[in-house]
């Protein structure tokens, strides 16, 4: 049943909940609702749009100054090792405390947790805009990582509120779009802006976006929380009630398993590595996530030397293609994960059994990218190969969310925050680590050991999700079975914990 933006739902004060000693049978009326239904598919999706503009600025602060490292090295007097760190503690930081901001928005709710995040941003920014050392830039890059990690984190949070899990990863897919083709979109606008008006507009630019989206956030964007949806709803069915208004009962199907938010210590998610249906895959993201940080780092230094010796505006233009096929891939991996899980429903593990063999483009592209550079070959092979590693490093990503949600519901936002954090601090390390071995070993060697390890990961992943499709003996019920189970008006539960709501 879904209802439209002005749809009003509510309900009378006869028919508020009893309390009963014991659990009882309780019949759900035909006026019931699931918590996904209360907003349109079009409310849904421009909240979507909105929060995915905002997980932008993540991977969108990063790249955007990649293109003017050696303006930076050049204007702070500053080593080119100290100048790539800036990237790299950005990364650390932002994974360090994508934890934290997680089990903060389960706690106080995804939308004030997100207003502060980026009022906090907006100041690290500031100073970075002024920067006269770089110290002072290293330092509050850092911090700027710190903040702005809430945006994904709790982004993901609040699709995984909205969405049901039979959709859940094409709208996962379409939220980490932005995510995904941010560290290829940084670096186009930023070569554009710096070769314009210098590095430091590249954090004007930064300053600007994220004021404009906590003004969206603010203004259009709901608390989606479903613990705090249903007391804000309840909160108006007593007022409604209170003035004698007469409504339409509306029972929200799922209120009896919604609890109360605790807060949960950050590491607690770390527990969930030691599920081997889970622990393979999210490997496989962090690895291909760290080569895609360490690639577009070296990248622009690569382009910057001989036989290429590109400017900053040319550096940028060369992420292009890198990240039109990033968008393709997380859209069509997001769709292909709801489809595989469709049609291998003997296992949940069934929905990434395509996308894992479309992740082999990664080792692939990591190859051709590397051995291509390491030979001064003309740029159009780099390019290539950093284009099909792109496209399978995104058409992975999105449905492993989508999957550790639907496989562990009742701690989703902790693995989203566990996923996000493993990632990025593994990128972080990993550019330490490349920066002086690409120096000692070369492009190719480097990147060959990188391929080599993203291949393993795959195999692994690969090994278990047909081990589980082939020795499962679930059987799940289809849609159809379960809409006839439930016209039957059969739900075990305590009628004091169906709540009656409106919708606002």
């Amino acid at each position: 049943m879904e209802t439209s933006l002005n749809d009003s739902l509510t309900l009378n004060s006869s028919s508020l909940p009893t309390t009963l000693e014991k659990p009882a049978t309780v019949v759900i009326p035909d006026t019931s609702i699931s918590i996904y239904e209360i907003r349109s598919n079009r409310r849904r999706l421009f909240i979507l749009i909105i929060l995915a503009f905002s997980g932008l600025l993540l991977p969108f602060s990063d790249s955007v100054y990649l293109p003017s490292l050696a303006n930076i090295e050049h204007d702070l007097h500053a080593s080119t090792t100290l100048v790539d760190y800036t990237v790299s503690t950005y990364l650390i930081c932002a994974g360090i405390f994508s934890l934290l901001w997680g089990s903060l928005s389960d706690q106080f709710g995804r939308k004030i947790i997100l207003l502060l995040s980026f009022i906090i941003f907006l100041g690290f920014t500031i100073v970075c805009i002024l920067a006269r050392s770089i110290i002072v830039l290293l330092i509050f890059r850092s911090l700027q990582g710190a903040a702005i990690s809430a945006s994904l984190v709790v982004g993901q949070s609040a699709i995984v509120d909205m969405y049901q899990p039979d959709t859940l990863g094409f709208a996962m897919g379409l939220f980490l779009v932005p995510f995904l083709i941010g560290p290829i979109l940084g670096p186009f606008i930023g070569g554009i802006l710096s070769n314009t008006f210098g590095w430091r507009s590249t954090f004007i630019s930064l300053a600007i976006m994220s004021v404009i989206s906590a003004l969206l956030i603010l203004i259009f964007v709901p608390e989606t929380h479903h613990y705090r949806v249903l007391q804000q709803l309840s909160r108006d069915v007593k007022k409604k009630c209170k003035h004698g208004n007469q409504t339409n009962t509306v029972i929200i199907r799922e209120a009896h398993i919604i609890l109360k938010p605790r807060f949960v210590s950050p590491w607690y998610p770390f527990l969930a590595l030691s599920d081997m249906t889970i622990a393979p895959h999210v490997a496989v993201c962090n690895m291909n996530f760290t080569a895609l940080f360490i690639s577009l780092t070296l990248m622009s230094n690569r382009e910057s030397q001989e036989p290429y010796t590109l400017s900053s505006l040319h550096i940028g233009f060369s992420y292009i293609p890198t990240g039109v096929l990033a968008l393709l891939g997380s859209l069509t991996g997001g769709w292909i994960s709801d489809w595989s899980a469709k049609h291998f429903s003997q296992a949940m593990e069934g929905r990434l059994i395509l996308n894992l063999i479309g992740t082999l483009m990664c080792p692939i592209g990591l190859l051709l990218y590397g051995w291509t550079f390491h030979f001064g070959i003309h740029l159009a092979l780099p390019l290539i190969g950093s284009t099909l590693f792109s496209f399978g490093e995104s058409f992975m990503y999105s449905s492993t969310c989508a999957f550790v949600n639907i496989k562990k519901p009742a701690m989703a936002g902790s693995l989203l925050a566990l996923i996000n954090a493993i990632s990025f601090v593994c990128a972080g390390i990993g550019i330490i680590v490349a920066i002086p071995l690409v120096t000692l070993v070369g492009f190719g060697p480097l990147l060959s050991l990188v391929a080599g390890l993203s291949f393993l990961l795959i195999c692994i992943s690969l090994i278990i999700v047909i081990y589980q499709l082939r020795s499962s003996k679930l059987s799940l019920v289809c849609p159809n079975e379960l809409l006839k189970a439930t016209s039957l008006g059969i739900c075990t539960a305590q009628s004091e914990d169906i709540i009656s709501v409106q919708w606002f």
